[in-house]
């Protein structure tokens, strides 16, 4: 899709049974297997997006899955900042915006019907369930349009709150790496710019990007 973008219109949808040689955030690579949701849409905004703004799409997306998810399957539901949904406290979803001039890919992939590798089965789930593929993704696609159109009238407060309910990190204990940095603290709550709040040594710390890992995940 970033290839001939121009081809594309605002929510066009690419869609894959199966991906060889997918992109996480930081350039991790991963592979899928058949039953899996993958796709990316493209969100061509109707005015160029802040740099502020651009990086709250992550979250837009992750609460737009995570609302379409729940109406298709009753569950336990959490996001974890800045990018991923979880299924009762394993990764369900991954999500990933790319932003090519003034438009934005959001590229998707939830465990749907796909068996997950019995090494990564801890902190993995799927939601083991024959549901259309392409009737889920029509779904995601359609609630981020609904999400989105609230964001545009100004009405991300509303949606931050939203967010914070069903945050996973909350009161955590975990560890950010940046680069070959390392904080720990108590995780609180995502701020009204995106960035989450982290307590470390009685004060509260902001931080915008960095590799998350739980306490229990740090050996």
């Amino acid at each position: 899709m970033k290839e001939n973008i121009s081809s594309f219109k605002n929510y066009d949808i690419v869609s894959a049974k199966t991906q060889t040689s997918g992109r996480g955030r930081r350039g991790n690579v991963w592979l899928s297997s058949e039953g899996m949701a993958l796709f990316s849409f493209l969100l061509k905004p109707e005015k160029e997006l802040s740099i502020v703004e651009a990086t709250k799409l992550p979250l837009l997306a992750g609460i737009s899955t995570l609302s379409a998810l729940k109406k298709i399957k009753d569950g336990a539901y959490s996001f974890k900042w800045t990018n991923d949904v979880f299924f009762y406290g394993k990764k369900l979803c991954g999500i990933l915006v790319e932003r090519v001039k003034n438009d934005f890919v959001v590229g998707i992939g939830i465990n749907v019907a796909n068996k997950i590798p019995d090494d990564i089965k801890n902190i993995a789930i799927s939601m083991e369930s024959d549901y259309d593929i392409d009737k889920l993704i029509l779904k995601v696609v359609e609630e981020f349009s609904v999400y989105y159109k609230r964001f545009s009238e100004r009405k991300w407060s509303e949606i931050i709150k939203e967010i914070n309910n069903y945050n996973f990190l909350k009161d955590k204990k975990i560890r950010v790496n940046i680069g070959d940095k390392i904080f720990e603290g108590i995780a609180k709550s995502i701020v009204e710019d995106g960035r989450l709040e982290i307590e470390m040594n009685g004060e509260i710390k902001l931080f915008s990007v960095g590799e998350i890992k739980i306490e229990k995940d740090y050996y």
